[in-house]
C-alpha cells in the first residue's frame, strides 16, 4: 500500500514554530534558575523580616504591637514554608523518562497555581498581624502626641496598595505563566 501523498507531504514539513529538543531543554533549565533566584531571595527577605520583627517582639512597648510582631514571624514562616511546597524549583534534571515538554509543562503549571492562590498563602496571613501593629500604634501614642491622622491613613494606605501591587504583579505572571503553557499544549496537540 503507497503512502497517501498529502499525508507523506505534511509530515515532512516541520511544524512551524516547533522549538529542537535542545531549546526547549534550554528554556527548562532557564526557567529552573529564574525559579530558584527567585525563591532565594524570598527566602533572604523571610530571613530578614523574622529577624527584624523578632526584635520588635521584645522591644516594642505595646502588648498588641508585640503580638502582631510574633504573628508577621509566624506568617513569614508560613509563607516560606508554602512557598517550597507550592513554587521550589525542580532542575529538568529530575524529569527522569518523562518527555521534556510534559515536564517544563508541569512545572509551569505549578508556579501558574502558587501565583493565582498568593493571596491565601502569602498575603493573608500576614494581615492580622499588621493590624495589631497598627491598632497597638494608635493606643501607644497619646491622642495629640503622635503623628497626625493623615499620616496613619497613609501608611495603612500604604500598606494595601504594597498587598494589592504583589498580587496584581502576581497575577500578570501567572497569565504570561498560562499563555506558555498553552504553547507547550499546541505543540504536543501537533506532534500527535
Amino acid at each position: 500500500m503507497t503512502p497517501d501523498p498529502k499525508h507523506a507531504w505534511q509530515n515532512s514539513v516541520p511544524v512551524a514554530d516547533a522549538r529542537s529538543l535542545e531549546e526547549v531543554r534550554a528554556i527548562a533549565n532557564k526557567f529552573f534558575r529564574k525559579i530558584h533566584r527567585r525563591n532565594v531571595i524570598e527566602y533572604a527577605a523571610c530571613l530578614f523580616v523574622v529577624v527584624a520583627f523578632g526584635r520588635y517582639v521584645f522591644t516594642l512597648p505595646h502588648i498588641l504591637q508585640k503580638i502582631g510582631s510574633a504573628w508577621i514571624v509566624f506568617a513569614t514562616f508560613y509563607a516560606a514554608w508554602q512557598l517550597h511546597r507550592r513554587g521550589s524549583a525542580v532542575s529538568p534534571d529530575q524529569a527522569g523518562q518523562v518527555p521534556i515538554y510534559q515536564f517544563m509543562r508541569a512545572q509551569l503549571v505549578r508556579q501558574r497555581d502558587a501565583l493565582r492562590s498568593i493571596f491565601w498563602w502569602y498575603i493573608l496571613p500576614f494581615l492580622p498581624g499588621l493590624i495589631m501593629i497598627l491598632i497597638g500604634n494608635g493606643l501607644v501614642t497619646p491622642a495629640g502626641n503622635g503623628p497626625p491622622i493623615w499620616v496613619r491613613w497613609l501608611s495603612l494606605a500604604t500598606m494595601i496598595g504594597i498587598f494589592v501591587g504583589i498580587w496584581w504583579l502576581n497575577q500578570l505572571g501567572a497569565r504570561k505563566l498560562q499563555r506558555r503553557i498553552a504553547e507547550i499544549d499546541a505543540l504536543m496537540e501537533d506532534e500527535s
